[in-house]
This record gives C-alpha cells, structure tokens and sequence, in this order.
C-alpha cells in the first residue's frame, strides 16, 4: 500500500478521530507505543507525522529514521509484536511519515513500560485509554476465530489473499477488495462486505483506506 499526497490531504481534511492520529514528530517511545496499541486493538488506523494538531502540514523530522523507528516501537514495545506498514509522502514539499496499523487478530496488544507494567488501551473518540473491565473483556473476545462457520465466499477471500501472499514479500500484502472481485467475477459489495467480515473475526488483516486498502492472511 502506497499513500499519495491527494490520500494525505483527504486524511488531514477529516481531523483527528477513531481511526487517524496527527503528530507534529514522534513523541517519547511508550506514548506512541501506546498509539499503535490503541489502533490495533481497537479498529485499525493511521498515524501521520508531520502534521500538526490543527491538521498544519509541519513537514516529519529525519523521516526515514522516523519511519525506521515506528516499526521497531512496534516490534520491542507491544506484546505481542504488531506489524505495521510505514511510507514516506511528500506533501507540499514537505515530507510526511504515514504508518498504517491493522486490526490485529493477536489482540489485545499490551505497551510494555520501562517500569515492567503492561498496559492494555485502546481507541476512544480520538484518545488513547487504558482498557478495564468490559472494554478489556470484548478486546479479549474479539482474538480470531475459528474457519469452520465460514460461507462460501468468505473461504474464497482466504484462499486467493492466501495466495496473493506467496508471491508478495511486502508486509501486510497487497491483496485488494477490487482485485478479488475482478478475479473471481464478484459484486464489489458482496467482496468488501466478506472481507470486512473476516478482518472483524481476525482472520484478515487491514492497511490503508478506500481503494487502496490492503489485505493479508495473518
């Protein structure tokens, strides 16, 4: 998945929410560990860098060590691990760092601090929160689920982005709705409605928005 400065301009349109968070440089490692935690835990989102907290395209410090940096928060301070898809966009000669986190099938997805605490959040509105009680409970609930009860589409979905993953090294895959319909001469609806089903039981995982939304097998 590729973001376009048209993407990265739609995206800052729409303000920080649910689902995208602004930051004008990567704050300390366990406040964006704790970002990363929310998004997977919760729906999935994208983190922009270089964007201010108005949506001011301020331009990412050191991107390509930013970007580097997402992914080994991503690896070292989340337990489990989570994988994470980074890029570079220039946006008004400015470059912005974008990193797409999936709704994890491995959730909840703990921050672990330097003090040895484990911390569950997720996503509220536009704020990170520590998970409790219900929260937590259908966090714990919603880990993948099991092949057996799947329709007929939704086993076709598997097969072919299980395929698409064989011939793709990139994380995250590059297996899209539209390809899958066009391939397997499949309403555009009825697709993206079985692959958000099986992103939503942890059988798939997500990167990107629209169009360019990404797909893989875990």
């Amino acid at each position: 998945m590729d973001l376009s400065p048209e993407d990265i301009r739609a995206l800052v349109a729409q303000r920080e929410g649910k689902k995208l968070e602004f930051k004008s440089g990567l704050p300390r490692d366990e406040k964006t560990a704790r970002s990363l935690a929310a998004f997977a835990n919760t729906r999935g989102g994208i983190l922009l860098v270089g964007v201010g907290d108005r949506g001011e395209i301020l331009g990412a410090p050191h991107p390509p060590d930013t970007s580097a940096h997402l992914h080994e928060i991503a690896q070292l301070q989340l337990e489990p691990p989570l994988v994470v898809q980074c890029g570079i966009v220039s946006v008004n000669q400015k470059p912005i760092v974008w990193c797409s986190v999936p709704l994890s099938p491995r959730r909840p997805h703990a921050v672990l601090h330097e003090d040895g605490r484990r911390e569950i959040v997720a996503r509220v509105g536009s704020s990170n929160r520590v998970a409790t009680g219900a929260t937590l409970a259908a966090l714990e609930s919603g880990r993948r689920g099991s092949a057996s009860g799947l329709d007929p589409l939704q086993r076709s979905v598997l097969a072919w982005v299980a395929e698409r993953d064989r011939s793709t090294t990139r994380p995250g895959g590059d297996a899209t709705v539209a390809d899958f319909a066009k391939a397997r001469n499949v309403g555009i609806q009825r697709a993206r409605r079985a692959f958000t089903q099986l992103e939503i039981a942890g059988m798939l995982v997500a990167h990107g928005v629209g169009a360019k939304r990404t797909y893989a097998v875990p």
